[in-house]
């Protein structure tokens, strides 16, 4: 996550990490996990320091950030690559220990999507 670039802009504005805390209301700690890597950062987060830091979204995304890495998708793929996709998926998910994560929105907005697509196959 882009905790270093986040960490940059709070200094350009000379805010301490508790007063950005406080906006975002999370304690002085948790931010500091944000700058740190530690913590995963939610769409909910990222819009917010948006605002606080008065920095465009797109500007936390610079450097060598990504959110994922483009994956190389060739241009055919089968029913079964889908199944075992599906498959690997799952046992993943499964080894998670969080019943309820603020990631497993976007996982299920995805799937929706998939299944979405899945339904106009014939």
């Amino acid at each position: 996550m882009p905790g270093h670039i986040i960490k940059h802009y709070r200094e350009l504005k000379n805010y301490s990490q508790k007063f950005v805390a406080s906006k975002l209301g999370i304690s002085q700690n948790a931010y500091s996990k944000i700058e740190n890597n530690i913590t995963q950062l939610t769409v909910h987060h990222i819009k917010e320091l948006s605002k606080i830091l008065e920095v465009p979204i797109t500007d936390f995304l610079k450097d060598d950030f990504e959110i994922h890495k483009p994956v190389l998708i060739p241009g055919v793929i089968t029913k079964t690559e889908l199944t075992e996709m599906a498959q690997k998926l799952n046992k993943k998910l499964e080894t998670k220990q969080a019943n309820r994560h603020e990631s497993y929105i976007v996982v299920m907005s995805l799937l929706v999507a998939a299944d979405h697509s899945l339904n106009l196959v014939h």
